[in-house]
């Protein structure tokens, strides 16, 4: 709990004069939260092992994409408030993501694993499982209306795609 004592004041020529006394009062904390430890890892230091991290999957000859996407995810908790040192508090923020569909969070949980693994830190990884989502299919009179919207070479190659099942590539 923090202690909050502020008074809103004016200077005079002979002193100060109290306008508004405000009421001392203690910050609660959410539940269950704790203080922060004086030894947490600073923003530079983090992002020093997010690149170190990078460079050893360079090595190990993962793809740029891969890579990118990794460090995506790990700064994405970080924006979050997740102490990457702390696996038990980035699993608190990994399942505070309503938002986050179940695929999005077992890759944020496949990018933490490998900064784990590189940093040493011991964790379990929580089960997250991916829902395929099935494709959007238009209905043919929507693929009419995109034809009949188009300019004359779009139109031909678009009823040609449509009646043949080609690829825009064949």
């Amino acid at each position: 709990a923090l202690p909050i004592n502020r008074q809103v004041c004016v200077t005079e020529v002979e002193g100060t004069k109290n306008l508004a006394e405000v009421e001392s009062r203690t910050q609660k904390w959410a539940a269950g939260a704790t203080e922060t430890k004086a030894t947490e890892p600073s923003e530079a230091e983090l992002k020093g092992k997010i690149v170190e991290l990078a460079w050893r999957l360079k090595k190990q000859g993962y793809r740029e994409a891969t890579i990118r996407g990794y460090i995506k995810n790990l700064e994405r908790l970080m924006k979050r408030g997740a102490n990457l040192f702390d696996p038990e508090n980035v699993k608190d923020v990994i399942a505070r993501q309503e938002s986050w569909s179940e695929a999005t969070k077992s890759l944020v949980v496949a990018a933490y694993a490998m900064f784990a693994g590189v940093n040493n830190i011991s964790w379990q990884l929580p089960r997250y499982k991916q829902t395929r989502k099935l494709p959007f299919i238009p209905l043919e009179s929507e693929i009419d209306a995109l034809i009949a919207g188009c300019g004359r070479k779009a139109a031909v190659l678009l009823q040609l795609l449509k009646e043949t099942g080609m690829r825009p590539g064949e």
